[in-house]
Order: C-alpha cells, then structure tokens, then sequence
C-alpha cells in the first residue's frame, strides 16, 4: 500500500499559497491547515448574488456573473461542509429560496445555466442551444437536479414552496426508469442525494445508482491519466457506501492517485489546456486547485498520507 510521502507537500503549499483562488486556498487551509471555515464562507460571498444564488464564475468553465442552478449546487454544497455557521446557514437559506424560484415546472427540475451563459466566456459544453433550450449537460436530468433536491431535502425547513417528497418520488423514478447511463456527473448527483435520504428510499436509489455506475466506470488503469471516471470518483471515502465498486479497484486507484502526487505535486486538469484561451484562460489555474484538493481529501480520508503537514 503506497502512501504519500512530503515530497510535493512545499511545492503544493505554494501553489495553494500563491496562486489558487481565495476559495480553493481557504479550503486546503481548512482541511489540512487548521484554518478556519469563516475564510470560506467570505470568500463565497463574492460569489453569491442578492437573489440568492451563486454565479460569478463559481463553476470555473463558465463565467456568468449571474445565477444559475449549477453554480448554486457548488456553492451549497460547499456551504454544506462548514457545521454550525450562522452565516454559513443564512446563506444556505438565501440559496433555497433561489432554488425555489428558479424551478422549471415543466422539467420537474432545473436547468444547469440560464441562455445568457452564452454572452460570457465558457468551455463548449456550458453552451446554451437555442434549439433545444438547454446545454448538453441537461440531457440527463438528474444533474444537477438530483443534488439540488439533496440540499431542499436536508434544508427542508428552509423550503416554503416546493413539494420536496414529491420531487424526490419523481427523482427515483426517472432513475428507476433509465436503462442506459451516459453521465458519471447525473450519478454524482443522485449519490448526493442518497446521502440525505431515509433507509427506505435508499434501499431503492442504491440499485440504480450502483447498475449507472457499472455502466460508465473506467477500471483500467492505463486511461486514468485522461477524463474518465475512476473508482474513487463514486466512493470518495471509506465510510461511502460501495455500490458495488470492488476495494481492490479502490486500493488501485488510491495508489495512482499517490503516485500522481508524488511525481507532479498539484495536479493539471486531464482534458488539457485547449479550451481555456482568452478570458477563460484563468480556469485552467482555478481547476488545479480544485482537482488537487480533492485528490488530497480521498487520500486523507483513506489514510493514504504519511503525515499532513504542509508548512
């Protein structure tokens, strides 16, 4: 078992010292620095709007100042990892509000971005088709509708308008329904929401999370270095439920995770540098931070590091 050893622990400091954004600098120093979660919450009021919702460039490959379902998702999620805030909770509620309002009642759901996303600088995939009314995100439901009913579920009493157990029915349904899974980020999605979900309902979300997974898993070790979906992308810690991804295929991928760290330190976004020219160019830096921290917390959560000290 390959642990991560100091090596790139002061190259990776830098990094997170010097060049993140304030968000992701915050987040390491309070994961792995002793920082506190009031950095945090300051550095996501700059991305938060007066309807409540989140924009500004919160999600990285789009650069919309205004609100949108899927930068409201991030933020709330993130939100959601500081405990016992009073800011962090009012903000919280603000968000619930804008999710409420933003409901499209005809998708039973939400739409990841507003038309205007593209009037602002954004990856090809973030873009609106007027044809069709939506980006292609949006051809799978559940992203990021699942994890948006996970936040209304858990902040239910924030919730004045919407029918969450109804909506929650329909989310289990529309899953029940699907044969063929296309998306890894639709099941991150509906993985946030079984972990806020009673027994009973867990027990039915389980099966078809775990038959999506199968069906878009990447298990050979050999692809890892480009997009795809590992193990660990579905089961982030050893307390995560399994749906069926084997603990030899998490030992594999936890060891290439520390070998990639090792070697590189921070680590690059696998689908390269090719997108992010002119205004978008600042994503390519914010995703380094972004997907280094979250390697970080899978190895640490597994006990996968030798000692956490980053001075």
């Amino acid at each position: 078992m390959l642990k991560l050893t100091g090596k790139p622990f002061s190259s990776i400091n830098q990094f997170f010292k010097d060049q993140a954004r304030d968000l992701e600098k915050y987040l390491f120093e309070y994961y792995f620095q002793g920082g506190n979660g009031a950095k945090i919450i300051e550095a996501l009021k700059k991305y938060q709007n007066n309807d409540g919702g989140f924009g500004n460039g919160l999600e990285s490959d789009f650069r919309q100042p205004f609100s949108s379902p899927m930068a409201t998702s991030i933020g709330v999620r993130l939100l959601s990892q500081i405990d016992g805030n009073k800011d962090a909770e009012e903000m919280i509620k603000s968000a619930i509000g804008y999710y409420e309002s933003a409901f499209n009642e005809t998708r039973n759901g939400w739409f990841a971005v507003t038309k205007d996303v593209n009037d602002y600088p954004h990856a090809p995939w973030w873009h609106y088709d007027e044809e069709n009314g939506m980006t292609i995100i949006d051809r799978n439901w559940g992203n990021p509708s699942a994890e948006i009913l996970s936040h209304l579920y858990k902040y239910k009493e924030y919730v004045s308008k919407l029918d969450i157990d109804y909506l929650v029915e329909y989310a289990l349904k529309y899953i029940e329904a699907k044969e063929r899974f296309e998306s890894e980020n639709e099941l991150f999605c509906y993985i946030k929401l079984f972990e806020v979900l009673p027994d009973e309902l867990k027990k039915r979300l389980m099966k078809r999370i775990a038959v999506g997974i199968s069906q878009v898993i990447e298990y050979d070790r050999e692809k890892w270095t480009g997009y795809v979906p590992m193990p660990l992308d579905f089961v982030p810690g050893p307390d995560k439920c399994r749906f069926g991804v084997g603990e030899s295929k998490i030992e594999e991928n936890l060891d290439f995770y520390v070998e990639l760290v090792e070697n590189n330190g921070v680590v690059n976004p696998p689908w390269g540098e090719g997108y992010y020219l002119g205004s978008l160019k600042p994503a390519y830096n914010e995703w380094k931070g972004v997907l280094t921290l979250n390697i970080l917390r899978k190895l640490d959560a597994y006990g996968r590091m030798e000692k956490r000290d980053f001075s």
